[in-house]
C-alpha cells in the first residue's frame, strides 16, 4: 500500500446534528487496533444548528477529520462526494446520528477478511430511544413484528443479509459497482447493497461490530421517515424491474383489506365487518406490549403498541402514494 494511501476512510454525513455529532466523531477518533491510519470525512449539508462550529473545532485538533461541504443537503451526494475525496484502501459509511464501539472498524476489517466472498460488512445497530415513545420505537425497530425479516436491525445477528447501515467495504468495490445513485433521496442503502449483491458480492452482518443508532423521538418524525421508505421504494422496483415481495406487501395489502372492509360494511349496514381486522390486530398488539410491560414500565408500553403501528401504517400509505408518483411518464428511473 502507498505512503500515501490511508487504510481506512470514514465518511460521515451530517446535517443538523449538533447534539449528535460530538459523540459520533469522538467514537470514530477513539477505534482501537488498526494497524493503519485512518481519515474521517464529514461531509455537511450546510447545517445552520452549530454542527458545523463543532465540527471545525475537531478539525483543530484533529488532523485525521476534514471537513466538505454538501450544497445538495441528502446523503446519497454526501457519500459520494466523501467517495470522490477519500484516499483509503477501505470505506466505510457512518452517519452522525449514531455512535461507534471503540472496535468497530477494526471488527469489520477481521469480517472482511475472514468472508472472502463479502464485498461489504457491518454490524446490526442497537436503537436507543430518548424518549418514551422514541424508547419503544427502539424496541419495535427490532421486534420482528414491528420490521419484519431485516436481518440488519437483530442485534443478535449475525450471518449473510441484504443490506447493512453503516458497512464497510474494499476501494475496488467503485470499479465495479460504482457509487451511489443520487436520484434515491431514500433507500439508497438499499439500492447500493442490491446492485453489490447484482454483481456477485456478498452482504455480511456481524453482532461483534457493534454500533449504536438514536431512534425518532416523535410519532410524527417516525411516521415521515417511514412513509418515506415506503414512498421510494416504488423507485426501487421500478429502476431494477423486480417484482413486489410479500413483505413489501404486506403492510399496503393488509390497510388496503382494512379500507375495502370498511367500504363494505357502510355499505351492508353491518359496522363489526369493518371492525375485524382493526380488532384483531389491536389484540396482537396489545398482546405484544405486555413483556415490553414488565422490562420497560407502563410508559414505554403504552408507546409501543402506537409505534408498531406507525411503522406499517406509515409505509403502506408512503408504498400508496409511491405507486402514482413513480407511475408519471416523466418521472424516469433508468438501470
Amino acid at each position: 500500500m502507498s505512503d500515501n494511501l490511508n487504510l481506512v476512510s470514514m465518511i460521515v454525513c451530517c446535517l443538523n446534528e449538533s447534539d449528535y455529532i460530538d459523540r459520533c466523531l469522538d467514537s470514530l477518533l477513539n477505534q482501537k487496533k488498526i494497524s493503519g491510519r485512518f481519515e474521517i470525512l464529514v461531509i455537511d449539508g450546510m447545517s445552520t444548528d452549530g454542527t458545523r462550529d463543532k465540527i471545525r473545532k475537531k478539525v483543530e485538533k484533529h488532523s485525521e477529520i476534514k471537513l466538505y461541504d454538501n450544497p445538495a443537503k441528502v446523503k446519497p451526494q454526501a457519500i459520494n462526494l466523501g467517495f470522490r475525496n477519500s484516499t483509503g484502501k477501505y470505506l466505510v459509511i457512518c452517519d452522525a446520528h449514531s455512535f461507534y464501539d471503540e472496535f468497530y472498524i477494526s471488527t469489520c476489517l477481521e469480517l472482511i477478511r475472514e468472508h472472502s466472498d463479502a464485498w461489504c460488512v457491518g454490524g446490526p445497530f442497537t436503537n436507543i430511544g430518548e424518549t418514551n415513545f422514541g424508547k419503544a420505537n427502539a424496541i419495535a425497530m427490532n421486534n420482528p413484528l414491528g420490521i419484519g425479516n431485516a436481518k440488519h436491525r437483530y442485534p443478535d445477528y449475525e450471518g449473510y443479509g441484504e443490506m447493512v447501515m453503516f458497512g464497510l467495504f474494499p476501494r475496488e468495490v467503485l470499479n465495479t459497482v460504482g457509487y451511489y445513485d443520487e436520484r434515491f433521496i431514500i433507500n439508497h442503502d438499499d439500492e447500493y447493497c442490491y446492485r453489490l449483491r447484482k454483481a456477485g458480492g456478498k452482504v455480511f452482518i456481524s453482532h461483534r461490530a457493534k454500533c449504536f443508532y438514536f431512534v425518532r423521538k416523535t410519532p410524527r418524525s417516525l411516521f415521515k421517515q417511514y412513509f418515506s421508505y415506503g414512498f421510494w421504494q416504488i423507485a426501487f422496483l421500478k429502476k431494477h424491474k423486480i417484482p413486489i415481495s410479500i413483505r413489501q406487501l404486506i403492510p399496503f395489502i393488509f390497510f388496503s383489506f382494512i379500507a375495502i372492509l370498511s367500504i363494505v360494511s357502510i355499505t351492508i349496514g353491518n359496522k363489526w365487518v369493518g371492525l375485524i381486522l382493526p380488532t384483531i390486530y389491536g389484540g396482537i398488539l396489545f398482546l405484544a406490549s405486555i413483556p415490553v410491560l414488565f422490562k420497560n414500565g407502563i410508559r414505554v408500553a403504552a408507546n409501543f403498541p402506537l409505534a408498531i403501528f406507525i411503522l406499517h401504517f406509515s409505509y403502506a400509505i408512503g408504498f400508496f402514494f409511491g405507486l402514482f408518483k413513480f407511475s408519471f411518464k416523466d418521472f424516469n428511473i433508468k438501470a
